[in-house]
């Protein structure tokens, strides 16, 4: 302790008495400084050091203060500031790391905190500088933070009065497909059929094949026939305009070749057959869309009917998503329910299978999409027609024919996929079967062979014994031997 000089008080006018003169004694001022500002309540610290001492708190901060300012005059407050905070932060670290550990987050919020507070100091005056560059910083900013939000989520969809059916900015995820129809037959108790009133037209001209007048709505492509005559193995794409009551007919057809030689193309063409029935059960209709990019999509989805607990009422839909389609020349999305579906296959007339989906409300066109396929003598004819009726909206006849001709391709190429890898499995399997049958072959000719010479090896060991033995031949099953001039009546 020290004892002050009455005449060197504050409040007399003094500077606060006489400080030590040892550095060690200045060091300690020095560490009782940092004590007090490091307390949780520096001013009562303070009062109460002075109170030990016998001064008063303004006493002590005086001498405090002098004691810092002389020694920055002198150029040692740097140096043993720097051993007091490490001596501190060595004694922390000795303490255990309890007190490191809570002083850390602290530290974090501090420091993210004053990052925060000087970004928007620094966004405060460069909006009172530049105003209006400032607001289209701020705008794109937000635009930016809002697309990686959405982009992954939904493909950012544009929302009417901006787009006139359902628009997304970037090709939409599956999840968010499948969310959305099921949500809207959830929100709207079932689906609204697009389709304009259903209405019948006037006969058609001589030399048209179909007898019916047809009657547009719901499976109104069943009456609709193409002429698939001409199928070659490139795609073949038509399109008709005003004509039997349609205001676009758009359809792309393809022949998959099939040949009757010999035995290993019979069973590559079942094989065909099998492919694209199977491609039309399972719906995949766009595996394979020519091009670098997927710009188109089709999914078909089960939901529960309406008002039925059943797990196997179920009603069918579909959704088609495709480049172009949508506003802007971005992705449209498509709503579709199942229309109907046609499948024929008879010993003596030829297969024939077709699907039909017509449009829902909430998307870019009104009509009706169908998938067909039919055996000829030629081959397999697959076909994808696109038929919009009087009064609905129709897509441009350009985007109408890649959409029918990106399906065509896509199903046959999917055929041939399928074909391919069922020919190759078969191949893996004959030529395992053919191993394995040699392996086993194998087998049973070693162990002929082993046990051929094992008999061999046992009549040469008889013999022998035979031969050396000149008792072998006397031996009884009764155990007696015959009689002999000097042995046992009875040998056992």
């Amino acid at each position: 302790t020290w004892t002050p000089n009455e005449a060197d008080s504050v409040d007399q006018g003094g500077d606060g008495g006489p400080l030590p003169v040892s550095l060690a004694q200045r060091k300690q001022l020095l560490e009782l400084e940092s004590a007090i500002v490091q307390s949780q309540d520096p001013q009562a610290t303070l009062s109460h050091v002075a109170q030990q001492n016998g001064m008063s708190p303004q006493d002590l901060a005086g001498m405090l203060n002098r004691n810092r300012k002389e020694l920055e005059e002198t150029g040692q407050l740097e140096q043993m500031q720097t051993e007091l905070d490490a001596a501190i932060m060595q004694g922390q670290g000795a303490g255990g790391g309890r007190s490191m550990s809570a002083t850390l987050p602290r530290r974090i919020i501090g420091l993210v905190s004053s990052i925060l507070v000087a970004i928007m100091k620094t966004a405060a005056v460069q909006i009172s500088k530049k105003p209006k560059q400032s607001t289209i910083l701020a705008c794109l900013l937000f635009a930016t933070v809002l697309v990686s939000y959405n982009a992954p989520r939904n493909g950012i969809v544009v929302f009417p009065p901006f787009s006139s059916g359902h628009t997304t900015i970037v090709q939409p995820p599956n999840d968010y497909l499948q969310n959305y129809f099921v949500s809207k037959w959830t929100s709207a108790n079932g689906w609204d059929n697009s389709l304009p009133a259903q209405s019948k037209v006037a006969a058609k001209k001589k030399g048209s094949k179909s007898k019916k007048q047809p009657l547009f709505g719901v499976g109104m492509t069943s009456s609709l026939e193409i002429d698939t005559a001409n199928a070659e193995e490139d795609v073949t794409v038509e399109s008709t305009r005003n004509e039997d009551g349609y205001s676009l007919v758009a359809s792309a057809y393809k022949l998959i070749p099939t040949s009757d030689s010999d035995d290993e193309d019979n069973l590559e063409q079942e094989y065909m057959e099998e492919s694209v029935k199977s491609i039309f059960l399972e719906r995949k209709f766009s595996e394979f869309i020519p091009g670098s990019s997927q710009s188109l999509k089709f999914r078909s989805f089960l939901v529960a009917a309406e008002g039925s607990d059943e797990e196997d009422d179920v009603v069918e839909g579909a959704l088609m998503v495709m480049k172009m389609l949508g506003d802007f020349g971005r992705y449209g999305i498509e709503p579709m329910c199942f229309s109907y579906e046609l499948e024929e296959e008879e010993e003596d007339d030829p297969m024939t299978h077709c699907v039909a989906y017509h449009t829902l409300k909430g998307g870019h066109f009104d009509g009706e999409v169908k998938f067909a396929l039919e055996q000829t003598e030629e081959g397999i004819v697959v076909s994808v027609t696109l038929a919009i009726p009087q009064g609905g909206r129709a897509p441009p006849e350009r985007l109408a024919k890649a959409m029918v001709s990106s399906m065509t391709e896509s199903i046959v190429e999917s055929s041939r996929i399928r074909t391919k890898q069922t020919l190759s499995r078969r191949s893996q399997s004959q030529l395992y079967r053919a191993r394995a049958s040699g392996s086993a072959t194998l087998k049973r000719h070693l162990r002929y062979e082993q046990e051929k010479s094992q008999e061999e090896m046992a009549k040469d060991r008889k013999r022998k014994w035979k031969r050396n033995n000149p008792d072998a031949g006397r031996y009884r099953p009764t155990g007696c031997r015959g009689p002999s001039g000097s042995g046992p009546v009875h040998g056992f």
